[in-house]
């Protein structure tokens, strides 16, 4: 039993079961099964936890630091796909689906600050989602969760850009600060040089608020 794992996932329990719409003691009871298989991880920005065109075998609980999930298009642009950060899991779940077909995965998963946390093999976790039934409904619940958040993204992607900027600080309150801007700007799917023209509107826009505010 992972003891370190278990203490890093109370910290968070009562986040991911508001997040998620499970019990604390179903939190508690899949986080102890997963703790029988979770080793301890450290990665340096910029080190892969998945790559795009092999097999992926795991899944990354983050207890410390942020990830970025995405792929690269036939023209070599790199597009973003999402974020995850402290007390998250960082996986590209349908690679790890098609890995079950022995097919290779289709997106990279990368540290974008340095980062702590727990990987957890895919097989085993397949095995342990036969044998409990806690573990699955679990599961289930995160799954039903990424899914929801995924059809969030792509209504936002449809907004002008001013919108899916806000967006992304609503949905990732603090994450800003923490990456680049020229990742923000993939994750929007716009230019750096129009991610630096927006961020001189909204400051501008900051400014003319406040002065009215003052008024």
């Amino acid at each position: 039993m992972n003891q370190e794992f278990l203490e890093y996932r109370a910290k968070y329990r009562d986040v991911i079961t508001q997040r998620y719409r499970v019990t604390p003691e179903i939190y508690d009871e899949a986080s102890r099964l997963m703790a029988t298989i979770a080793a301890p991880v450290s990665l340096r920005k910029g080190e892969y936890l998945q790559r795009a065109g092999v097999l992926a075998h795991g899944v990354y609980w983050l207890s410390s630091g942020v990830a970025r999930a995405g792929f690269v298009t036939d023209s070599g642009n790199e597009m973003t796909l999402y974020f995850r950060a402290d007390g998250e899991t960082a996986v590209a779940h349908d690679d790890l689906l098609r890995s079950n077909q022995n097919e290779l995965s289709h997106n990279f998963v990368v540290a974008e600050t340095a980062i702590h946390g727990f990987r957890i093999d895919w097989v085993e976790l397949t095995k342990l989602l036969e044998q409990h039934g806690v573990l699955r409904d679990y599961y289930l619940k995160a799954s039903e969760h990424a899914i929801i958040d995924q059809g969030k993204r792509l209504y936002q992607s449809v907004c002008p850009a001013q919108g899916r900027l806000a967006a992304f600080r609503r949905d990732y309150p603090g994450l800003e600060r923490r990456i680049s801007q020229k990742v923000v700007a993939s994750f929007l799917g716009i230019t750096p040089q129009y991610m630096s023209q927006l961020l001189r509107q909204d400051a501008a826009e900051g400014k003319r608020n406040a002065g009215l505010a003052g008024e």
